[in-house]
C-alpha cells in the first residue's frame, strides 16, 4: 500500500543528469599552469619562425574573407595560443564573423581529398573522412609547405594535444582505475582504433591505384588527426549540427565561468560570437567549451582546471537495474514510460545532490509486493516527485541507503588511498620543478607521462572528495 510522503530534497523537474554539452570551439590548450595542461612537448621552433607562421596564417585568413577583428591571435605561455582583445569589447558585442571559406567540413574534405569519393562510397563516417584529409594535408605540408589551400592552417596545428588518444592503454588502465572516466576513455580510444581498421580497405585500394603513398597514411598519423578532431571540432546548431573545424576561431581558449559560445548565423552566413562579459584591450577573450567536468576536459582536451575552481566538477555516479531483479521487466517498462533507461548516470557535486537521484535509486531498490504496484510507484516517484511509503517503508530512506551503498562501493574501486595520491602529487610536482630534472629530453614523453600521472591523481582525489561529501550529506539527511 502507498501513502504520500513529500521529498525532503525538493521536487525534481527531470531525472536525467544535467549535461547539456553546448556546441563550442573544441580546442586542446594548456588552460592552467602545468601540470594540469598536458601533452608531450613538441619540438621547439625558434620564436621568429613561430611568429612568421602566425603572420602567414592571419594573412591567409584575411585573404579568404576574415573581416577586420576586435581580437587577434597571440601565443600564450603554457596555453598554446589564444584570442586577445585589441580594443574595448562590450558584453554582447558581436565578434568573429568567420566566413564559410574558413570552415573545414566533411563535405569539403570529401571533395578535396585525393580519395574522398572512395571514402564516401565506402560509407566512412565524417570524422574518418576529415581525419584522412588531415593526414593528406599534413603529408603535403611536410613535402611541400604552402602547397594546399589549408597549408597555413595546418602549419599551426599542434603536434600533440594531450587528449586521451595520446595515452597508452596501460596508462588508461592504471591511472584511471576506479574512476567512471576509465570506461569513457576506453570508448574514445576504441572508436579511433575501429575507425583506423575500417579505413584500411580504402587505403589499400588507393595504394594499388597509385593515389596515395602508403607510408604517409600510418596509424600514428591517423591518431594525430583524430586527436585534432577530438580537441578542435565544433558542432554548429545553426548548420543543422554539422561538425566542422573553424580555422582562426579555434584559437580561442576555455574558461569555466564563461557561458557564451559561438554558432553559425544563417542570415549573415558567418560564425558569430557574443561574449558574456566585457574585455579591455590586451585581455584574453574566452569561449565556453560547455559545462564539462575536470575529467571530461582532461579526456577531450588534454587539460584540467585548477582543483576546486571548476563549478561543473562532478563525479558521474552510475546506478543500474540489477539484471537478476525478479521484477526487472516490470521496472524496465515503468522506466521507459518516463523516458528513463535501466542504467543512468548522475553528476554528484560537492554541495548538492543531482535532481532525480534519490527517486531513481528508490525505484531501483524498492521491492513492491505485487507487479501492479510497480507503475504506481513509478508515478509517485517520477510523475508526482513524491516518496511514498511502500509497505510502511519510507522510499526516500530506501533511496538514500542505496546511494550510500553505491558510493561506498565506488570508493573501494580506487587502487590507492587519497593520502597516497596526495603524497604522490606533491612528490612528482617537486620532481618536475627540480632544476636537475631534464625537461627537454628528445621527445618530451617522460615529462608528458609524469604530467598525466599527476593530473590523474588530482582527478582521483577530487572524485573521492565528492563521494565522501555525498555520503556525509546522505547520512545527515537520515537524522
Amino acid at each position: 500500500m502507498f501513502n504520500c510522503h513529500l521529498p525532503v530534497f525538493g521536487n525534481s523537474s527531470h531525472l536525467l543528469p544535467r549535461h547539456s554539452y553546448r556546441p563550442s570551439r573544441l580546442a586542446a590548450v594548456r588552460a592552467w599552469k602545468a601540470p594540469f595542461g598536458l601533452g608531450k612537448k613538441p619540438a621547439k621552433k625558434q620564436s621568429q619562425e613561430v611568429q612568421k607562421d602566425l603572420e602567414e596564417f592571419q594573412e591567409w585568413a584575411v585573404k579568404h574573407g576574415l573581416p577586420k577583428q576586435q581580437v587577434e591571435v597571440q601565443t600564450v605561455h603554457g596555453q598554446g595560443r589564444g584570442l586577445f582583445a585589441t580594443e574595448k569589447i562590450r558584453k554582447g558585442q558581436q565578434l568573429l564573423q568567420i566566413p564559410d571559406a574558413l570552415l573545414l567540413t566533411a563535405d569539403k574534405a570529401a571533395q578535396e581529398c585525393c580519395i574522398g569519393s572512395a571514402l564516401k562510397d565506402a560509407g566512412m563516417f565524417d570524422w574518418t573522412v576529415l581525419a584522412t584529409y588531415l593526414v593528406e594535408l599534413r603529408d603535403q605540408q611536410e613535402q611541400s609547405p604552402a602547397s594546399s589551400y589549408w597549408a597555413e592552417y595546418v602549419a599551426l596545428l599542434p603536434n600533440n594535444t594531450g587528449c586521451i588518444l595520446e595515452w597508452t592503454a596501460k596508462e588508461v588502465h592504471n591511472l584511471l582505475a576506479g574512476s567512471p572516466l576509465q570506461k569513457k576513455a576506453m570508448d574514445i580510444q576504441d572508436a579511433a582504433e575501429k575507425s583506423w581498421h575500417e579505413v584500411q580497405p580504402v587505403l589499400q585500394q588507393a595504394a594499388v591505384q597509385g593515389l596515395i603513398k602508403p607510408e604517409a597514411y600510418t596509424q600514428r598519423r591517423y591518431q594525430w588527426a583524430f586527436s585534432i578532431l577530438l580537441t578542435r571540432m565544433c558542432r554548429l546548431p545553426g548548420r543543422c549540427n554539422e561538425e566542422v573545424l573553424v580555422a582562426w576561431g579555434d584559437m580561442a581558449n576555455h574558461r569555466s565561468d564563461v557561458t557564451s559560445f559561438w554558432d553559425w548565423d544563417r542570415t549573415k552566413k558567418q560564425i558569430v560570437f557574443q561574449p558574456d562579459c566585457s574585455y579591455d584591450p590586451g585581455e584574453q577573450v574566452y569561449v565556453s567549451y560547455g559545462p564539462k567536468t575536470s575529467g571530461e576536459l582532461l579526456l577531450s582536451y588534454g587539460f584540467m582546471l585548477a582543483p576546486e575552481s571548476n563549478p561543473n566538477d562532478a563525479y558521474l555516479l552510475e546506478i543500474a537495474l540489477d539484471e537478476d531483479d525478479s521484477q526487472l521487466q516490470g521496472k524496465l517498462a515503468a522506466l521507459q514510460q518516463y523516458g528513463l533507461s535501466a542504467r543512468q548516470q548522475f553528476p554528484l557535486k560537492v554541495n548538492a545532490l543531482p535532481d532525480g537521484l534519490l527517486e531513481y535509486a528508490a525505484f531501483i531498490a524498492a521491492t513492491p509486493g505485487r507487479s501492479d504496484e510497480i507503475p504506481i510507484l513509478a508515478e509517485y516517484l517520477f510523475g508526482k516527485h513524491q516518496f511514498p511509503l511502500l509497505d510502511k517503508v519510507d522510499c526516500r530512506i530506501l533511496g538514500v541507503n542505496y546511494v550510500l551503498t553505491v558510493c561506498r562501493t565506488a570508493m573501494l574501486g580506487y587502487k590507492k588511498t587519497m593520502e597516497v595520491d596526495k603524497e604522490y602529487i606533491e612528490t612528482q610536482r617537486k620532481r618536475l620543478q627540480d632544476s636537475t630534472f631534464d625537461t627537454e629530453d628528445s621527445s618530451g614523453s617522460q615529462v608528458a607521462q609524469i604530467e598525466r600521472s599527476i593530473a590523474a591523481a588530482v582527478l582521483r582525489v577530487r572524485e573521492r572528495q565528492i563521494l565522501h561529501r555525498t555520503t556525509f550529506i546522505l547520512k545527515q539527511s537520515k537524522r
